[in-house]
């Protein structure tokens, strides 16, 4: 499942940077992706006594 939440938000990403959707229609792609990654990370983080590294929509889409 993680797989292809992934392919599809990088798929969004890469027609997003080449101007094919717009940032709103990127945004409804990879949301989902993010939530389970940032998830994921809150998971391990508090497994491992650390801070999480969360990852916004921006830092994904440079």
């Amino acid at each position: 499942m993680i797989e292809e939440l992934r392919n599809r938000a990088e798929q969004a990403k890469t027609l997003y940077r080449s101007n094919v959707i717009d940032r709103k229609e990127a945004e409804k792609d990879i949301k989902p992706y993010l939530k389970v990654a940032n998830d994921k990370s809150k998971e391990l983080a508090k497994k491992y006594n650390q801070k999480p590294r969360l990852i916004s929509m921006a830092a994904y889409l440079r």
